[in-house]
């Protein structure tokens, strides 16, 4: 249930500046009261929550984030540049989404209470990590703002807290364009060029009890943990070819020569195995998350290395496309065949022929099979 509690100066679609520290450089935002743009922020916010419970799971402050979003789109789109909420209003929305059905939302003893307080101090302590996501769908559909959850008190019983989002002003790119599902265009020979643009999407938990996503700092100090296996590698390399020598210039029989070779080998690759993922991590900066680490996921992950607050830190992130060719989803895998060493986008509905570049940068890439 919507509220029209929005404070009379609220109303007006004038831009003003917001001040409050939101994290990160938010607070430097400019602040809008539109309700057409608070529709198709809050749209976008929808479409993440949903994409956010596919990577992470149900928790209960991504069920109140959806639940948020949605009453919010609803009451955006009648008219309201800035809608707000009851607790009551969003835990009876939380309850229809909840998969699980956990009745706690309806329940009006302590525990109710004190789920959805819990839930929304985690989803204000989340939601600085969500923001790039935000800002890169808000871009790409062309939405010159995003969201940001925050709380009021009741102008008529102060005891009563309204919850709701903000609007954030943001900058879209000159040369930022929309893929469409069409997206064909001619190149200098005359084929079909289809592009397509990636979406950085929220970040998985891959441990399993371990409610947070993979960030390793390899800043400093900590580089050496990176550098250390290789030259682990490499100082076992040596001592098995000098125990290969050793074995080859002995008296001892043919069998027992070929039998330490065979261990020697077997040793020394299985220690290869383990360190090129590394390896190739140093070297490139992205390599596919290894499987141990994406059992709990039904998608498809990279481990990246990227700066983060002038540091660098190992990231497990999910990269995704719409395709330009049928509408499917695009996920990244490692490049077999002539485009072994890269990485390209595969459709999910014909992996074969809808392949794509992949460039983590540019978040961009281009139809490989014209």
């Amino acid at each position: 249930m919507a509220s029209g509690l929005s404070d009379e100066g609220m109303l007006t679609e004038t831009m003003t500046t917001n001040t409050a520290e939101f994290g990160g450089s938010s607070g430097s935002d400019p602040e809008l009261i539109d309700y057409e743009l608070l529709s198709g922020a809050s749209r976008i916010a929808s479409e993440a929550a949903a994409d956010l419970y596919a990577s992470r799971g149900q928790d209960d402050w991504i069920t109140l984030f959806r639940a948020l979003a949605e009453l919010t789109r609803v009451d955006a789109e009648a008219g309201d540049p800035r809608p707000c909420f009851s607790a009551t209003a969003l835990r009876e929305r939380c309850a229809e989404l909840d998969p699980a059905h956990r009745i706690y939302w309806l329940s009006e003893e302590d525990t109710g209470r004190k789920k959805f307080s819990k839930a929304w101090e985690k989803l204000e302590g989340s939601f600085s990590g969500l923001e790039p996501n935000l800002r890169q769908r808000a871009e790409k559909q062309r939405i010159a703002a995003r969201v940001y959850p925050y709380s009021r008190s009741d102008a008529l019983d102060r005891r009563t807290k309204l919850f709701g989002f903000c609007l954030i002003a943001i900058t879209l790119p000159e040369d930022s364009k929309t893929v469409s599902p069409v997206a064909l265009e001619a190149g200098a020979s005359g084929d079909p060029v289809c592009r397509i643009e990636y979406i950085e999407e929220m970040e998985v938990y891959p441990i399993p009890g371990i409610r947070r996503p993979l960030r390793i700092s390899v800043q400093g100090w900590r580089s050496m943990f990176m550098v250390l296996p290789p030259v682990l590698f490499l100082v076992f390399l040596g001592f098995g070819l000098w125990v290969l020598l050793e074995l080859w210039l002995s008296d001892i029989s043919v069998r027992t020569m070929f039998q330490g070779s065979l261990t020697v080998g077997v040793f020394v690759s299985a220690i290869a195995w383990l360190v090129w993922p590394l390896y190739r991590l140093i070297e490139d900066r992205i390599i596919e998350a290894p499987g141990i680490l994406q059992l709990n996921s039904l998608y498809q992950h990279v481990l990246l290395i990227k700066k983060e607050d002038q540091t660098k830190v190992i990231r497990m992130v999910r990269f995704t496309g719409t395709c330009p060719l049928c509408g499917g989803l695009v996920e990244i895998y490692k490049g077999h065949g002539r485009f072994r060493g890269r990485f390209v986008g595969k459709c999910d509905r014909n992996s074969v022929e809808h392949l794509f570049s992949f460039d983590h940068v540019m978040r961009r890439g281009a139809w490989l099979r014209s």
